[in-house]
């Protein structure tokens, strides 16, 4: 595993240094991929419960739930396994994507980057930009993280993700009056 991605074209942009984002999003990410997968896991050990418990019952037509709970431990393992093994997967892809993403304020657009696997470099005009909203769920408020959603009318909405709160009040007051300059007339 490497220790740092190294972006090459069409993912940067001359003469243009990104800002990352603090390292602590990377725990605030790892964390929420934590609770996805518990909840994946939750979902598949109850549907393997389910699915093992009728096809037990319409095999063997009884109603000894003794045998049934002796039957459903390797089917319960399986599917448990799964989603553990998903998870370790993406834990050290969440450092690496940390690497590549990040923003960074140009003199007539934001440049946003984002994604590991999946790339984008998106280019934002200032002019086109319609509402700033910064936002932060519970996790994280409690690594003191907050997220800047950037709404236009053409790419709809992008975000800059996992910011120091006053980073992200800097950055909406700052976009606000870039948009508010640049706006185009009607």
């Amino acid at each position: 595993m490497p220790q740092y991605v190294d972006p090459k074209p069409p993912f940067t942009v001359s003469g243009v240094t990104l800002t990352r984002h603090p390292e602590r999003a990377v725990r605030v990410n790892r964390i929420a991929a934590a609770l996805i997968v518990l909840s994946i896991t939750v979902l598949l050990a109850t549907l393997a419960a389910l699915t093992t418990t009728v096809i037990y019952l319409s095999l063997t037509r009884t109603n000894d739930w003794h045998d049934l709970l002796n039957w459903w431990h390797p089917a319960m393992s399986s599917f448990a396994l799964l989603p553990a093994v998903v998870y370790a997967w993406r834990f050290n892809r969440i450092k690496a994507a940390w690497h590549f993403s990040g923003y960074h304020l140009g003199t007539e657009e934001l440049y946003l980057r984002t994604g590991l696997l999946r790339r984008k470099l998106t280019v934002l005009a200032y002019a086109r930009i319609q509402e700033v909203n910064v936002e932060s769920g519970p996790i994280q408020r409690h690594f003191d993280l907050a997220t800047v959603t950037i709404t236009t009318a053409a790419a709809g909405g992008e975000s800059i993700a996992h910011v120091d709160p006053q980073t992200a009040q800097r950055l909406r007051e700052q976009l606000t009056e870039l948009a508010r300059e640049r706006r185009l007339p009607v």
